[in-house]
Parts: C-alpha cells; structure tokens; sequence
C-alpha cells in the first residue's frame, strides 16, 4: 500500500510540474479482487463475499477514484453502476474520439463524472466469466446469481510468506437474489421476499444471452463475436 501511494504521487506530482495537473482526469482503479487464500500476502475484501476469480461481490467489486479539477465534484461518493470496460466509451466522449460502429460493451460515464446524479447510464450488468458463463445479473440493488460452479475460499486456511493455501475450484451454487444495498457481502437469499425481481432479472438474463451468448445454458448468442479476432468494420 505504501508502495502504491508513493506510485500515485510521483504520477500527480509529474502532471503538476508539467502543469497538466488542471486538464488531466485521473483515474485510480483496481484489479478484481484479491487472492485472499496468500495470507498475509492477500489483499482485502472488507467483508465482501469470495475473491478473486469468482462473480461475487469479493471477486469483482473494486474501488474507482476520479479526479478532474473543474469538472468531478470534489467528495462526491457515486453509487452507479459502474465498471472497468465503461473506460474506453467515456475518453472516446471525452476527447471527441470515435466509437467503433459495432456495438461495444462499455457505456458513457461523462454525465455521472461531471456531477448530474440522475444519470443511469447503465441500468443492468451481466457477469460473465471463463469462456461465455453467464453467473449472475444486477440492477442497481439487487443482484441474481444464476446456477453455476465456482472457486470458493471458505472453510480454508489461507497460506502464509508467499504460499497459497487450498481453495475449492468446484462449489455449485443455486439460484440466489441478494439486496446488495443491505447486504453487499452476498449472505442472506431474499427471493422468496422479491419474487417480481427474481422474475425481472431472470427476464433479463434471458435478453443477454440471446444477444451475447452462455456456455452454461448452451444458449450461442446472436451478436457473440469471436474472440482474438480484428473486424476491420
């Protein structure tokens, strides 16, 4: 951590010195989560469920800072939905650079940056992981884990020095809907409280995977593109 901050500094201090610091929007953000099974050589999930290489909220929820003097609002804790792949869409809105004419997955984040609190430029996120796995679905509260097999770090003892310890790569989960506002570490099941939201999202899911595809479902998907691929369009 302190290697870290000593990092970010030097970077704010070079964009001051090149008197950059005034029209630079810096952005400060993570990796998903962390290798708790290392031990004391882990990061921190402050209580979130699961790590790293997992669609819970431990293995894919990161801190975002943004810094933009004149334009973020300064203090301002934004609870958007948000994510890393929102990046390209907003700097192409930013600089005035051109999208790819197919669709992408990113959304524009300019609205929120800039301080209007009513902007929802995404209203769902779809969790994929390995190959095409569809594991989960949110809104902006309520997030629904669909059917699948994960790693899972419970009920081992994490390593220590540099060691990992144990985790399982093969835990099967049923069908979940979590209020991630009441409970962000993902341990109480509350479907039968918000059937019309399990509906909802399920209605959802179904909408992603004719458009993106899902391995788990065998659903291939209308606009899945292959991946490692160039489109010159």
């Amino acid at each position: 951590m302190m290697e870290i901050d000593w990092s970010v500094g030097q970077i704010l201090a070079l964009l001051e010195k090149l008197n950059l610091d005034d029209n630079t929007l810096v952005i400060f953000i993570s990796d998903n989560g962390p290798w708790i099974n290392f031990g004391n050589h882990a990061g921190s999930t402050s209580g979130l469920r699961e790590a790293k290489g997992t669609t819970f909220e431990g293995g894919s929820r990161v801190p975002c800072i943004m810094r933009w003097k004149g334009v973020v609002p300064e203090g301002v804790v934004c609870n958007k939905l948000t994510c890393a792949m929102d990046i390209l869409p907003t700097v192409a809105a930013i600089t005035g650079a051109p999208l790819p004419v197919l669709k992408i997955d990113g959304v524009n984040l300019l609205p929120l940056i800039m301080g209007n609190t009513d902007a929802n430029p995404r209203e769902y996120f779809a969790y994929y992981y390995r190959v095409n796995d569809l594991e989960a679905i949110r809104n902006e509260r309520f997030k629904l884990v669909l059917p699948h097999k994960h790693r899972t770090y419970e009920g081992f003892e994490p390593g220590m020095n540099g060691y990992p310890g144990k985790v399982n790569e093969q835990k099967e989960t049923g069908l979940m809907l979590f209020d991630l506002w009441r409970d962000p570490g993902e341990r109480y099941d509350v479907q039968l409280m918000y059937p019309h939201i399990v509906h909802q999202l399920t209605s959802v899911a179904a909408e992603v995977r004719e458009d993106l595809g899902d391995d788990l479902t065998g659903i291939p998907g209308r606009n899945r593109r292959p991946a490692q691929k160039i489109d010159q369009n």
